[in-house]
């Protein structure tokens, strides 16, 4: 019982880790939640003859070192203290497992989750159980590796791999204390074993008790986050303490108040534009499509938002496409790069179908894939009659008249007779797409430095369009004649109305970080600190990281 007991979560996990996509997600979800909750059962009973029969159980099952100096043993001991931790340590682990299948259930990698959070059961096993100091250590350093790789499990998230270096780094220095005190064990008593130390203490200088003491205090502080070494728990739990602070589970379930950048911004309430009602859409079985990446799913009922339905057909007007091969098979694609992959990931959460995958290993491309008639049907409910740019209502026009030639349907297109407007999210989403902020320090001829900053809206052989964002950010447009296209170019002095309208609608993709560190040079510019030289200095020191790749 005690051997299965340590053993079923590492079970599980190898199984959900190495065979995930031979058993597939139920399967990883079904085969790790029962060994968890096994393992519980077997821990109440561990406690039940243990505990409240005191019979303590030891299991030594190998040599590990036998040195002339140093003998030490795999080997658990399950005593009254012992089973006493693993009931909360176990319950607990079983809620998270169960609550996961429902919170987890629309990401793409429910298998490698689920490893991780049994191998994290199991390194906590060991931590509890472990007969000896190096045994603990095991587990020890075992649970801030997976807690490393459950921090980082979205890591095409910048901000999860910053929690996730933050949270490994702070914790190495605790276990770098915590290691000298296990030397120090060893020097003065010679073994490592609690028995064999914990009987030997009372006979040993209060100096070297003192200084053990300290180094394992030290080592538990940094793993529990104790004041001194606490700054890696709040990255990691991303909660609402401050904008600097991250989000680690980011957009899978709520609306978004973030994005790449980790900032947060309050969301103010302005009259979103009534969308008029999306018909409930039927749902078959056979009509999901699975392919190479991750599987693609479907739902009954479109239930989003304005914000994000608005901010949706801005960013698919950017980047976008509505795709007809040769064949006459349809696809809905949006490309990104793999640093924002997650934007990907967010789209799918809250449209509840399509895919995401890699595009291109060698260009560094992710992919949102719409495909199957359900899915296709539900976008052109979201698009039809909403499309602004001239460019995508014509490539729309022949998606939808090769959606009914293809499924023998009679939808009608509607010509849409929207304009840009600051009163809902598509300008926000066109931004995430084709929008830059850029910021340039020049010295003129007289010895003057000028800086100028800029929001600029590029777009190809659309002056409607151009006028019409001009006119609502008073810009004005110029002309490039490399591509025929036209730049709509918002100067210092007009920037406060696409300030605002950013703060109502904020960026979702990476640029936010571009966004952020541009409006820290309008600040300053605005703070007239670019006639001072330090000001000057940190100006120029922005300007050449704002549209770095991150």
């Amino acid at each position: 019982m005690y051997l299965a007991l340590i053993g079923l979560p590492i079970l599980g996990s190898i199984i959900s880790g190495f065979f995930g996509r031979k058993i597939g997600v139920s399967g990883s979800q079904l085969i790790t939640c029962t060994s968890v909750i096994t393992t519980t059962i077997l821990a109440i009973l561990a406690f039940i003859e243990v505990g409240l029969n005191k019979n303590p159980v030891k299991i030594h099952l190998f040599r590990w070192i036998d040195a002339e100096y140093l003998n030490v043993s795999w080997a658990f001991n399950f005593d009254s203290l012992t089973v006493s931790m693993l009931i909360p340590v176990l319950i607990i682990s079983s809620l998270v497992h169960v609550y996961s299948i429902g919170y987890m259930s629309h990401d793409p990698h429910n298998q490698r989750f689920f490893s991780y959070l049994s191998l994290f059961t199991f390194m906590m096993i060991i931590l509890v159980t472990g007969d000896n100091f190096l045994v603990m250590f095991v587990g020890w350093e075992g649970v801030g590796v997976c807690s490393y790789l459950l921090v980082s499990f979205w890591f095409t998230r910048i901000a999860a791999n910053q929690s996730s270096l933050a949270a490994f780094f702070t914790n190495r220095v605790g276990d770098c204390v915590l290691t000298v005190g296990m030397f120090a064990i060893i020097w003065s008593f010679g073994n490592v074993d609690y028995t064999t130390v914990f009987s030997l203490s009372p006979f040993y200088s209060e100096s070297v008790i003192f200084f053990v003491g300290i180094c394992l205090l030290i080592g538990a502080m940094a793993k529990s986050s104790q004041v001194g070494l606490h700054v890696w728990l709040p990255m990691a739990m991303e909660g609402f303490f401050s904008r600097a602070l991250f989000k680690f589970h980011y957009m899978r379930e709520h609306l978004i108040k973030m994005s790449w950048s980790s900032i947060y911004w309050w969301e103010e309430f302005l009259p979103p534009l009534n969308f008029g009602k999306i018909q409930e859409l039927r749902q078959s079985a056979g009509n999901r499509e699975n392919f190479s990446g991750s599987s693609e799913t479907t739902r009954e009922k479109l239930n989003m938002d304005d914000k994000f339905r608005w901010w949706l057909i801005g960013f698919s007007e950017g980047d976008g496409t509505f795709i007809i091969n040769i064949d006459g098979y349809l696809e809905f694609r949006v490309t990104q790069s793999s640093t924002d992959a997650q934007v990907l990931f967010y789209i799918k959460k809250q449209l509840g179908f399509g895919s995401v995958s890699i595009q291109s290993k060698e260009n560094k491309t992710h992919n949102f894939r719409v495909r199957n008639k359900i899915g296709i049907e539900n976008l052109i409910n979201i698009f039809n009659g909403n499309i602004i740019t001239k460019a995508k209502k014509t490539q729309f026009k022949l998606w939808l008249e090769a959606f009914n030639s293809k499924y023998k349907t009679n939808i009608q297109y509607i010509e849409p007779k929207l304009n840009v407007t600051l009163y809902n999210a598509w300008l926000s989403g066109f931004t995430d797409a084709e929008g830059r902020f850029t910021c340039s320090v020049l010295t003129s001829k007289d010895g003057k430095n000028i800086v100028t900053v800029r929001y600029i809206i590029p777009q190809k052989d659309d002056i409607d369009f151009s006028k019409q964002v001009a006119s609502i950010l008073k810009g004005y447009i110029t002309h490039l004649k490399d591509y025929n296209g036209y730049n709509t170019i918002v100067n210092f002095s007009n920037l406060n109305t696409i300030i605002k309208y950013i703060d109502t609608y904020p960026l979702k993709t990476k640029k936010l970080i571009s966004y952020k560190r541009w409006l820290k040079v309008y600040s300053l510019v605005k703070n007239k600190k670019h006639f001072s030289i330090e000001g000057l200095t940190l100006i120029r020191f922005i300007s050449k990281l704002i549209n770095k790749q991150y």
